[in-house]
């Protein structure tokens, strides 16, 4: 059987932008228009409340303001969505050594939002994060180094080493990521069984190609013992949110009893998907099985 697997970019991670946080840290700089500000948007008064976290950022230097008036001002809360604010904003936040505000930051000099893209400028707003434990912030750190948008060329030890500590935080990208460097041993040894257990966590977490991929393990037996019935399973469930590889790794299961019963009419339906995602052979697989 030929099994589809494959070897796909890997997609930049994203900030979590969420509502403005319960003031934490007061002590990061002057509190009266930052107390102030927690107060207004606890009770509803979101302009009051990004107002007065403008000041206490700008003015009172208090990095929870500024992590704060960040996201109000990312969603748009008691005014106008401003990026350029909320880039300013968290930078701020960022230098009184708030984690969520170099987080923040540091995905925006990553993907040029409110500004433009500074990749070189992102590492340390990023790393202060990715020490934090911020997973995304790893993430974009692997991200830029795989690609090599820092130091002119790839490096792929670094970007290893950053998309382990952002495995299983930032589990869909970042360990399917990590698993494509174990499996081809790009950046240290190959580690197929590290690659499985990676692949796992990333189909788990909801990706699509992490189930394919894992599939393709538990079939060959690749770090993991031989499960012909779990590749079936994982492959079905790759297809189910539209993976045209895996598509038709599940049909061809289904029509030949590898991993269970055959099944002609799962076999059919799945061919039918591999074909209308774009595999010709799914087509004629599809058309070949009586009913």
């Amino acid at each position: 059987m030929k099994v589809f697997g494959i070897t796909v970019a890997l997609f930049a991670g994203l900030a979590i932008f969420g509502p403005a946080p319960v003031m934490a840290q007061a002590a990061s700089g002057g509190d009266s228009d930052a107390m102030a500000g927690q107060a207004a948007y606890n009770s509803g008064d979101f302009a009051t409340a990004r107002a007065k976290y403008q000041v206490g950022c700008f003015t009172e230097n208090n990095g929870s303001a500024c992590t704060n008036l960040g996201a109000m001002a990312t969603k748009g809360e008691g005014g106008a969505s401003d990026l350029t604010l909320a880039r300013r904003a968290y930078q701020q936040g960022c230098t009184k050594g708030v984690g969520e505000a170099c987080e923040n930051y540091g995905s925006m000099l990553f993907k040029g939002s409110g500004g433009a893209k500074d990749y070189a400028g992102a590492i340390a707003p990023l790393s202060t994060a990715c020490d934090a434990n911020f997973a995304t912030s790893c993430y974009d750190l692997g991200a830029t180094y795989f690609f090599g948008h820092v130091g002119g060329k790839p490096d792929y030890a670094k970007a290893r080493q950053y998309f382990t500590r952002a495995c299983p935080g930032q589990a869909a990208d970042g360990c399917y990521a990590l698993a494509i460097l174990q499996r081809d041993g790009s950046g240290g040894p190959v580690d197929a069984a590290g690659a499985a257990k990676s692949f796992k966590l990333s189909c788990e977490a909801g990706k699509s190609d992490g189930c394919l991929e894992y599939g393709v393990a538990q079939y060959n037996g690749a770090g993991i013992a031989q499960d012909m019935a779990g590749a079936r399973s994982s492959f079905g469930q790759a297809c189910n949110t539209g993976n045209a590889g895996a598509c038709m790794n599940a049909g061809i299961m289904a029509r030949d009893g590898q991993g269970g019963a055959a099944d002609p009419a799962a076999a059919k339906r799945y061919f039918g998907l591999g074909c209308k995602l774009g595999i010709q052979d799914g087509c004629s697989f599809a058309q070949a099985i009586a009913g």
